[in-house]
């Protein structure tokens, strides 16, 4: 009897033991399932929960008008060397070739001035022309045609392509279109004030005075 009762005592503790077990398992198996589905729901809601964010710096009324607009196709080489002491290490040249597609926008930044002179006879001053903006390709604005580097280049500062693009659409680099097309753009703007004023005056005769 004594002996029965020992090993049912063992049994039962080795039923409790492995009972015991499986209880840490399933709880441990319940933590890594709940760890992974909250990583994944946090996951989710950040991905949810991205943001942007903007402020209007400012807001001003202008009398801007584009009277031409020149499609641009340019290209640009630039390249950077390493130099001690002020000297051009031989070898030492990155290159980069890019390709920019925009459109300069001409036109004036002031209101015209209008004086009706006679019946049906109006005097229009246009201010000086202007460098309105550019705007890129919608399709193809910037492309990186070629890039490559000397035997000694591994040092050499990679060359700033962005910058180079800023560089080139700035106003100031389109103000040689003003003096190139301004037969174009005066007849540009001639024919915009002359639609404008038909619409009301059928038999308007326009004289138009231009600002240097």
């Amino acid at each position: 009897m004594k002996l029965l009762k020992k090993v049912w005592k063992t049994v039962t503790k080795i039923a409790s033991y492995k009972i015991y077990m499986w209880v840490i398992v399933l709880i441990a198996a319940g933590g890594i399932i709940f760890y992974r589905y909250s990583a994944n729901q946090n996951k989710i809601k950040l991905a949810d929960s991205s943001q942007s964010y903007s402020m209007v710096k400012y807001i001003e009324e202008t009398n801007e008008t584009v009277f031409l607009n020149v499609g641009i196709e340019k290209v640009d080489t630039l390249s950077n060397a390493t130099k001690v002491l002020g000297i051009t290490i031989p070898y030492s040249q990155k290159k980069a070739m890019i390709i920019l597609n925009y459109a300069a926008k001409l036109g004036i930044k002031k209101a015209v001035s209008v004086t009706k002179t006679k019946e049906n006879s109006f005097e229009i001053k246009i201010p000086k022309f202007e460098v309105i903006g550019v705007e890129l390709d919608s399709k193809q604005p910037y492309k990186l045609y070629n890039k490559s580097g000397e035997l000694l280049s591994g040092s050499t500062k990679e060359v700033d392509t962005g910058k180079a693009v800023t560089s080139s659409l700035t106003s100031k680099n389109q103000k040689q279109y003003l003096k190139q097309y301004s037969h174009m753009i005066k007849k540009s703007a001639e024919n915009y004030y002359k639609t404008l004023f038909k619409s009301a005056y059928p038999d308007v005769k326009l004289t138009f005075i231009y600002e240097n």
